[in-house]
């Protein structure tokens, strides 16, 4: 038996014109795929089209389908917080949980939805979402896009993959066409992104770490030489792509990151910040000193339970918490508008991530002047890709470079 029919809807706030002009676009099929920039709304967005499809489907069923268990916590608090949709009439799927039965609206992370989906969509009049629909491009995720619906959406701000065709293949077939793009100049000008300065900041590797960072650096090129010169033996391929990774696992954790970013937090202390970091522990070890220096923090990341994660998650955005931690988790989704410093810790070269932190403080508030968006960097390579950013930044944002030799944290 289906759930009850869910209230009616209507958001808080008046939908910006291109979600108006996107809804119109997606309510002539019920179906198409919507390529958003990061911080554009294309979360409330997809709620318009929830209502549209309740108004038509009074018991219809809603699947969610998201890449990770972070989007997953992010869409449970959002469908609370901004739709008003009381949490027994949402269940959670994912390697964590496994609710008992259905309910009205059913987030489910790709991994479960292989082996859900077409069976929560049977014998329902169903609407799927798939949120970053570019990663349900690959033939082992496509798998959840199986079952019949009366209604399908996708979003991402980059729906199209990099070296394959699986968006074309396996994407449209099933949640339909490119129906609307929205860029990141068009945001600007529409003012739905708020001004915003990157200010790049050089951090010293300590010696033992130079010394092992060159190590690598040496050892790579050597890989590649063989590689270029025809010599490749078996397994070097593999080799290279170890070594790769090791290097960048000594600048990612280059210990002068913490002092500098806990540093960063002081300067900007009442202003709620978002720090990135690409280790669980090195967020605990920010954690712990940011908290004796009496400044309100909590973590975000796949080590902590999912219900403590959701309440963290709640909390900042209600601004108990004025710092939160995370590590990766938070790379795509999350919409706190008030954050107005980001502090990029460590990273990879994935442009695509950098796209998503950068989105996470972009949103415009209420006496949010200007966004402040730090970034450290340790070595040559990530000081280029930051150099190339700059550049395709002109007319856009302000861009500040500085070096901090700070003493490593005790």
């Amino acid at each position: 038996m289906s759930d009850p029919p869910l209230p009616s809807w209507s958001p808080a706030v008046e939908p910006r014109e291109w979600q108006k002009q996107a809804l119109e676009e997606w309510l002539k099929d019920m179906r198409g795929v919507a390529s958003v920039v990061t911080a554009g709304g294309k979360t409330l967005f997809a709620f318009l089209c929830m209502s549209e499809f309740w108004q038509q489907h009074q018991s219809g069923r809603i699947l969610i389908l998201v890449p990770t268990i972070t989007l997953l916590d992010q869409w449970f608090v959002s469908l609370q917080e901004d739709f008003g949709i009381p949490p027994e009439m949402i269940a959670c799927f994912s390697g964590q949980e496994k609710p008992r039965k259905p309910g009205a609206v059913n987030i489910l992370v790709i991994n479960s939805g292989r082996e859900l989906v077409e069976r929560l969509a049977s014998g329902e009049q169903a609407f799927l979402i798939v949120d970053e629909c570019h990663r349900a491009g690959s033939p082992e995720n496509a798998k959840a896009l199986g079952g019949t619906f009366a209604a399908a959406l996708g979003l991402s701000a980059t729906p199209h993959r990099e070296y394959d065709r699986g968006f074309e293949d396996n994407v449209v077939p099933v949640l339909g066409p490119l129906i609307f793009e929205y860029d990141y100049g068009q945001a600007y000008a529409d003012g739905i992104l708020a001004p915003f300065n990157l200010v790049n900041i050089q951090v010293d590797l300590l010696p033992h770490e130079q010394k092992e960072y060159d190590r690598l650096t040496k050892q790579a090129r050597v890989l590649m030489s063989k590689a270029k010169a025809a010599e490749v033996e078996v397994g070097a391929e593999e080799r290279l792509k170890r070594v790769l990774q090791m290097r960048a696992a000594v600048s990612a954790t280059a210990t002068m990151r913490l002092p500098v970013a806990a540093k960063i937090v002081e300067e900007n202390r009442g202003s709620r910040a978002i720090v990135f970091h690409e280790r669980v522990k090195s967020a605990r070890t920010l954690s712990h000193v940011l908290k004796e220096r009496n400044h309100s923090v909590c973590q975000y990341h796949t080590d902590i339970a999912p219900e403590v994660r959701r309440d963290n998650l709640r909390l900042y955005r209600r601004g108990v918490f004025d710092v939160l931690l995370c590590c990766r988790a938070l790379d795509e989704g999350m919409n706190v508008p008030e954050t107005v410093v980001a502090v990029i810790a460590s990273s990879t070269a994935s442009q695509r991530q950098r796209i998503q932190r950068l989105g996470r403080v972009l949103r415009p508030a209420e006496g949010k002047d200007k966004a402040l968006i730090y970034t450290l960097y340790a070595t040559e390579q990530e000081r280029r890709r930051l150099v190339e950013e700059a550049t395709e930044m002109a007319g856009v944002a302000e861009v500040f470079w500085s070096v901090s030799k700070r003493e490593p944290i005790a």
